[in-house]
């Protein structure tokens, strides 16, 4: 089976050899074939097993373009045995003075109109796991949004911190509410009284029960507050 590939006009580094490529590469536009599969290994514990330098500081060319025309598997596979690093690393070399507004480390681009496709999945195929799910952290001490492994969220809360609710939101100093909704909020009966866990947090718990509005104050009095 052979495959064909474009060949850069630039260089790359195998293992701890570096290959430029020269006036008898094809040219832009034209393709190589070679029998597939085409496969690199490289045992350095030092250098990257392959490097694809871009050297063009304009145009719309990448370093790397990958393109599939199966429709039955993934265009490409990743696979990572890490255990202090993210199987992909993507570091965003930015501007400081905010010239680069509408750049991102990562770019989701869902083309066409109507597709049922979603943008980000993700799943354990094996049973559920310890870890985080997802993690996001710009201020120091905080996870700005956190989704547990259990499926507990937690915004603004302390780094590391478990969600001590389904939702857990925090309110940090100079935001002007904790949650605003813009729109009608909607209470559920609940199944059973809360218990106002955590109880150290004090405060209480607003619930509506048979219809009714509840509150259930720290020392564990239930007031009502309105009829169904």
């Amino acid at each position: 089976m052979t495959v064909g590939r474009r060949i850069f006009l630039g260089a790359f580094t195998a293992g701890a050899v570096t290959v430029a490529a020269g006036p008898d590469a094809a040219a832009d536009g034209e393709y190589t074939e070679y029998t597939a599969p085409a496969q690199f290994y490289g045992t350095s514990t030092t250098a990257h097993t392959v490097t694809i330098n871009h050297k063009a500081t304009s145009g719309s060319a990448v370093a790397l373009n990958v393109t599939s025309d199966n429709p039955e598997t993934s265009a490409m596979y990743l696979t990572g045995v890490e255990t202090g690093r993210g199987t992909l690393k993507i570091a965003h070399v930015g501007h400081a003075d905010g010239s680069d507004a509408n750049a991102s480390a990562l770019s989701i681009d869902l083309q066409t109109t109507g597709t049922a496709s979603q943008g980000i999945y993700l799943t354990a195929t094996n049973g559920a796991t310890k870890g985080a799910l997802l993690v996001l952290r710009n201020n120091d001490g905080l996870d700005d949004l956190v989704v547990k492994g259990t499926g507990r969220i937690g915004v603004g809360i302390d780094r590391g911190a478990t969600p001590q609710s389904q939702l857990h939101v925090v309110q940090r100093t100079g935001a002007a509410s904790a949650i605003l909704a813009e729109g009608a909020v909607r209470l559920a009966n609940v199944t059973a009284e809360p218990t106002n866990a955590p109880a150290a947090a004090g405060g209480g718990s607003l619930y509506a029960r048979d219809g009714k509005l509840f509150w259930k104050g720290s020392a564990g009095t239930v007031t009502q507050l309105a009829s169904a």
